[in-house]
């Protein structure tokens, strides 16, 4: 009932509940809707701490063309 109310196949549905990750963000979204939860999609990301480590650590990394990686590899800036 609930994947003809999502408009989405049986197998889909049970990919979601399995969290296989090729399920799309929006069927989760839409899934979340019937349920009457689409405000708890806000929660997911607010307690990705993992992801925002990665993406701390991410923005943290010096760019190629940084003086500090020039004198490290011997080429003039």
């Amino acid at each position: 009932m609930l994947a003809e109310r999502v408009g989405i196949s049986v197998p889909t549905l049970g990919k979601l509940e399995a969290g296989d990750p090729s399920t799309s963000l929006a069927t989760m979204l839409r899934v979340l809707t019937v349920l009457g939860m689409a405000a708890d999609i806000d929660l997911l990301a607010a307690q990705d701490t993992l992801g925002r480590d990665l993406q701390d650590n991410a923005l943290k990394r010096p760019s190629p063309k940084s003086p500090r990686v020039a004198a490290r590899s011997g080429k003039p800036e």
